[in-house]
């Protein structure tokens, strides 16, 4: 399970969805796009950080792939 914190554009690459304060974890799908805002930001399996709205952060703890907020160092 990997941390995740309030979400931060800080932490994101610059000129990303997830720097932009939209949330990275849905993007853009045939469905279209995400239209939650930015609550969360987590690291991937490859370390890069990721952005998620509410509905992103709930679908993640609940399958046990990053912590709730404030459960992290």
């Amino acid at each position: 399970m990997r941390p995740s914190q309030t979400f931060d554009p800080e932490l994101h690459e610059s000129g990303s969805e997830a720097a932009q304060g939209r949330c990275s974890h849905h993007g853009s799908s045939a469905a279209g796009e995400c239209a939650g805002e930015a609550v969360v930001s987590f690291q991937d399996d490859d370390g890069r950080w990721q952005s998620g709205c509410r509905l992103a952060l709930e679908d993640l703890v609940e399958r046990g792939e990053i912590e709730p907020l404030g459960q992290g160092a």
